[in-house]
Protein backbone atom coordinates (compact mmCIF):
# COMPACT_ATOMS: atom_id res chain seq x y z
CA UNK A 1 0.00 0.00 0.00
CA UNK A 2 2.56 2.44 1.30
CA UNK A 3 4.26 1.80 -2.81
CA UNK A 4 0.99 2.73 -4.39
CA UNK A 5 0.90 5.66 -2.40
CA UNK A 6 4.13 6.91 -3.34
CA UNK A 7 3.27 6.10 -6.61
CA UNK A 8 0.09 7.98 -7.04
CA UNK A 9 1.91 11.27 -4.64
CA UNK A 10 4.46 11.06 -7.63
CA UNK A 11 1.92 10.80 -10.28
CA UNK A 12 0.29 14.09 -9.14
CA UNK A 13 3.52 15.71 -8.91
CA UNK A 14 4.53 15.04 -12.16
CA UNK A 15 1.04 16.16 -13.01
CA UNK A 16 1.43 19.48 -11.25
CA UNK A 17 4.57 20.31 -13.22
CA UNK A 18 3.12 19.73 -17.00
CA UNK A 19 -0.56 20.30 -16.52
CA UNK A 20 -1.44 22.85 -19.19
CA UNK A 21 -3.82 25.21 -16.44
CA UNK A 22 -3.70 28.72 -17.11
CA UNK A 23 -1.77 29.57 -13.91
CA UNK A 24 1.07 27.14 -14.15
CA UNK A 25 1.33 29.20 -17.81
CA UNK A 26 1.23 32.23 -15.55
CA UNK A 27 3.72 30.56 -12.70
CA UNK A 28 6.39 29.50 -15.97
CA UNK A 29 6.10 33.51 -17.30
CA UNK A 30 6.95 34.46 -13.87
CA UNK A 31 9.67 32.17 -12.77
CA UNK A 32 12.90 34.81 -13.52
CA UNK A 33 12.58 38.16 -11.79
CA UNK A 34 10.72 41.14 -14.06
CA UNK A 35 11.41 44.88 -13.03
CA UNK A 36 9.14 47.73 -14.07
CA UNK A 37 10.48 51.41 -14.01
CA UNK A 38 8.30 54.21 -15.45
CA UNK A 39 9.02 57.81 -15.20
CA UNK A 40 5.60 60.01 -14.95
CA UNK A 41 6.93 62.69 -17.08
CA UNK A 42 10.54 63.32 -18.22
CA UNK A 43 12.26 66.79 -16.90
CA UNK A 44 14.57 68.30 -19.56
CA UNK A 45 17.52 69.97 -17.33
CA UNK A 46 20.28 72.76 -18.32
CA UNK A 47 23.21 70.45 -19.09
CA UNK A 48 25.62 73.66 -20.29
CA UNK A 49 25.68 74.99 -16.24
CA UNK A 50 29.29 75.65 -15.31
CA UNK A 51 29.09 74.11 -11.89
CA UNK A 52 27.88 70.52 -11.44
CA UNK A 53 27.02 69.94 -8.17
CA UNK A 54 23.87 68.59 -6.26
CA UNK A 55 22.87 68.23 -3.14
CA UNK A 56 20.92 64.91 -2.41
CA UNK A 57 17.94 63.93 0.07
CA UNK A 58 16.29 61.04 -0.29
CA UNK A 59 13.85 60.05 2.21
CA UNK A 60 11.59 56.82 3.00
CA UNK A 61 7.90 56.51 4.27
CA UNK A 62 7.10 53.50 2.93
CA UNK A 63 6.37 50.37 5.00
CA UNK A 64 9.79 48.30 3.89
CA UNK A 65 12.62 50.47 5.11
CA UNK A 66 16.84 49.98 4.44
CA UNK A 67 16.20 50.74 0.54
CA UNK A 68 19.63 52.06 -0.14
CA UNK A 69 18.27 54.46 -2.34
CA UNK A 70 20.34 57.51 -1.52
CA UNK A 71 23.55 55.42 -1.66
CA UNK A 72 23.08 54.12 -4.72
CA UNK A 73 21.92 57.29 -6.61
CA UNK A 74 25.80 58.77 -5.09
CA UNK A 75 27.38 56.15 -6.69
CA UNK A 76 25.83 57.05 -9.63
CA UNK A 77 26.14 60.99 -10.17
CA UNK A 78 29.89 61.07 -8.70
CA UNK A 79 30.31 58.55 -12.20
CA UNK A 80 29.09 60.94 -14.20
CA UNK A 81 31.31 63.82 -12.92
CA UNK A 82 28.94 65.63 -10.80
CA UNK A 83 30.50 66.64 -7.06
CA UNK A 84 27.65 66.42 -4.27
CA UNK A 85 27.52 69.20 -1.41
CA UNK A 86 25.72 69.24 1.94
CA UNK A 87 24.63 72.93 1.85
CA UNK A 88 22.22 73.22 -0.74
CA UNK A 89 22.63 76.81 -0.95
CA UNK A 90 25.79 76.12 -2.83
CA UNK A 91 24.18 73.10 -5.36
CA UNK A 92 23.60 73.62 -8.64
CA UNK A 93 20.95 71.25 -8.43
CA UNK A 94 18.49 70.32 -5.01
CA UNK A 95 17.13 66.91 -5.80
CA UNK A 96 14.94 65.16 -3.17
CA UNK A 97 13.08 62.05 -3.36
CA UNK A 98 10.56 60.11 -1.07
CA UNK A 99 9.69 56.21 -1.50
CA UNK A 100 6.05 56.97 -0.85
CA UNK A 101 5.03 53.37 -0.86
CA UNK A 102 6.77 49.98 -1.24
CA UNK A 103 3.78 47.32 -0.73
CA UNK A 104 3.78 43.29 -1.32
CA UNK A 105 1.25 41.36 -2.77
CA UNK A 106 0.69 37.59 -3.52
CA UNK A 107 -0.96 37.70 -7.01
CA UNK A 108 -2.54 33.90 -6.32
CA UNK A 109 -1.03 30.08 -6.00
CA UNK A 110 -1.43 26.69 -7.91
CA UNK A 111 -2.99 25.49 -4.61
CA UNK A 112 -6.36 25.00 -5.71
CA UNK A 113 -5.80 24.21 -9.50
CA UNK A 114 -3.39 21.64 -8.78
CA UNK A 115 -5.79 20.01 -6.20
CA UNK A 116 -8.46 19.87 -8.41
CA UNK A 117 -5.98 18.10 -10.86
CA UNK A 118 -4.57 15.75 -7.99
CA UNK A 119 -8.04 14.87 -7.32
CA UNK A 120 -9.18 13.54 -10.62
CA UNK A 121 -5.79 11.78 -11.87
CA UNK A 122 -5.89 10.47 -8.14
CA UNK A 123 -8.82 8.88 -8.58
CA UNK A 124 -8.65 7.43 -11.65
CA UNK A 125 -4.83 5.89 -11.10
CA UNK A 126 -6.51 5.05 -7.41
CA UNK A 127 -9.49 3.14 -9.36
CA UNK A 128 -7.06 1.79 -12.03
CA UNK A 129 -4.73 0.44 -9.39
CA UNK A 130 -7.62 -1.40 -7.12
CA UNK A 131 -9.26 -2.67 -10.06
CA UNK A 132 -5.41 -4.29 -11.50
CA UNK A 133 -4.10 -5.56 -8.03
CA UNK A 134 -4.77 -8.93 -7.36
CA UNK A 135 -3.33 -8.57 -3.33
CA UNK A 136 -5.69 -5.34 -2.83
CA UNK A 137 -9.00 -6.38 -1.43
CA UNK A 138 -9.82 -2.43 -1.87
CA UNK A 139 -13.11 -2.11 -5.08
CA UNK A 140 -12.55 -0.01 -8.01
CA UNK A 141 -14.67 3.04 -6.37
CA UNK A 142 -12.75 2.64 -2.74
CA UNK A 143 -9.48 2.82 -4.51
CA UNK A 144 -10.63 6.04 -6.60
CA UNK A 145 -12.15 7.70 -3.51
CA UNK A 146 -9.31 7.49 -1.73
CA UNK A 147 -6.97 8.22 -4.46
CA UNK A 148 -9.04 11.29 -5.23
CA UNK A 149 -8.23 12.19 -1.17
CA UNK A 150 -4.30 12.01 -1.28
CA UNK A 151 -4.52 13.34 -5.01
CA UNK A 152 -6.41 16.35 -3.68
CA UNK A 153 -4.16 16.77 -0.82
CA UNK A 154 -0.90 16.22 -2.48
CA UNK A 155 -2.00 18.51 -5.33
CA UNK A 156 -2.53 21.40 -3.24
CA UNK A 157 0.10 20.97 -1.04
CA UNK A 158 2.90 21.26 -4.02
CA UNK A 159 0.00 23.56 -5.43
CA UNK A 160 0.63 26.50 -2.28
CA UNK A 161 4.68 26.55 -2.28
CA UNK A 162 4.38 27.84 -5.99
CA UNK A 163 2.92 31.69 -5.84
CA UNK A 164 3.37 34.73 -7.92
CA UNK A 165 4.71 37.56 -5.75
CA UNK A 166 5.37 41.25 -6.89
CA UNK A 167 6.62 44.69 -4.91
CA UNK A 168 4.67 47.38 -6.17
CA UNK A 169 5.61 51.62 -5.03
CA UNK A 170 5.93 54.80 -5.90
CA UNK A 171 8.68 57.40 -5.89
CA UNK A 172 8.11 61.33 -5.81
CA UNK A 173 11.13 63.14 -7.11
CA UNK A 174 11.86 66.87 -7.24
CA UNK A 175 14.42 68.47 -8.57
CA UNK A 176 15.38 72.12 -8.11
CA UNK A 177 17.65 73.92 -10.86
CA UNK A 178 19.73 77.39 -10.09
CA UNK A 179 18.73 79.88 -12.55
CA UNK A 180 20.68 83.09 -13.65
CA UNK A 181 18.47 86.59 -12.20
CA UNK A 182 16.13 83.65 -10.64
CA UNK A 183 12.39 82.91 -11.05
CA UNK A 184 9.41 84.61 -9.72
CA UNK A 185 5.62 82.75 -9.80
CA UNK A 186 2.38 82.24 -7.69
CA UNK A 187 2.55 79.51 -5.09
CA UNK A 188 -1.62 78.14 -4.91
CA UNK A 189 -2.75 75.95 -1.99
CA UNK A 190 -6.29 74.34 -1.48
CA UNK A 191 -7.00 73.57 1.85
CA UNK A 192 -9.77 70.96 1.72
CA UNK A 193 -11.99 70.05 5.11
CA UNK A 194 -15.58 68.18 4.12
CA UNK A 195 -17.46 70.59 1.68
CA UNK A 196 -15.35 73.60 2.20
CA UNK A 197 -12.51 74.62 -0.05
CA UNK A 198 -10.30 77.35 0.79
CA UNK A 199 -7.27 78.03 -1.89
CA UNK A 200 -4.61 80.68 -1.15
CA UNK A 201 -2.46 82.53 -2.94
CA UNK A 202 1.03 84.12 -2.53
CA UNK A 203 3.67 85.72 -4.83
CA UNK A 204 7.22 83.66 -4.66
CA UNK A 205 10.84 84.49 -5.69
CA UNK A 206 13.09 81.63 -6.41
CA UNK A 207 17.12 81.20 -7.04
CA UNK A 208 15.37 77.88 -8.47
CA UNK A 209 13.22 76.59 -10.90
CA UNK A 210 11.43 73.85 -9.19
CA UNK A 211 10.48 70.24 -11.54
CA UNK A 212 8.77 67.46 -9.67
CA UNK A 213 7.94 63.60 -11.17
CA UNK A 214 7.65 60.08 -9.87
CA UNK A 215 8.90 56.94 -10.78
CA UNK A 216 6.58 53.70 -10.62
CA UNK A 217 8.07 50.54 -9.84
CA UNK A 218 7.15 46.59 -10.05
CA UNK A 219 9.22 44.15 -9.19
CA UNK A 220 7.37 40.50 -10.15
CA UNK A 221 8.45 36.84 -9.45
CA UNK A 222 7.06 33.21 -8.70
CA UNK A 223 8.30 32.88 -5.07
CA UNK A 224 10.00 36.60 -5.10
CA UNK A 225 12.90 36.89 -2.58
CA UNK A 226 12.27 40.18 -0.97
CA UNK A 227 16.09 40.99 -1.26
CA UNK A 228 16.76 40.48 -4.65
CA UNK A 229 13.79 42.19 -5.37
CA UNK A 230 14.36 45.67 -3.52
CA UNK A 231 18.26 45.78 -4.83
CA UNK A 232 17.17 45.11 -8.59
CA UNK A 233 14.25 47.78 -7.82
CA UNK A 234 16.68 50.33 -6.27
CA UNK A 235 19.54 49.78 -9.16
CA UNK A 236 16.90 50.51 -11.76
CA UNK A 237 15.18 53.60 -9.91
CA UNK A 238 18.78 55.09 -8.70
CA UNK A 239 19.49 55.10 -13.16
CA UNK A 240 16.78 56.82 -13.49
CA UNK A 241 17.13 59.33 -11.56
CA UNK A 242 21.02 59.88 -12.62
CA UNK A 243 20.07 59.03 -16.06
CA UNK A 244 18.17 62.65 -16.23
CA UNK A 245 21.74 64.81 -15.53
Amino acid sequence: MKNKLFILVTIVFALFLVTGCASTGRMMDNMSLKTEVRLSDTIFLNQSLPERTVYLKISNTSEIQDIPLEQAVRERLLKKGLRLVDDPTKATWIVQANIKYLTYHKEGSMASESGVTGAGMGGFFGGVSSALSKSNNMGVAAGAAVGSIIGNVAGAALGSLVKVESYEGLVDLQIQEKVKGGVKGKMVADIRRGSTTMTTEREVESDYQTYSTFINVLARRTNINVEEAIAEITKKVADQIAGLF
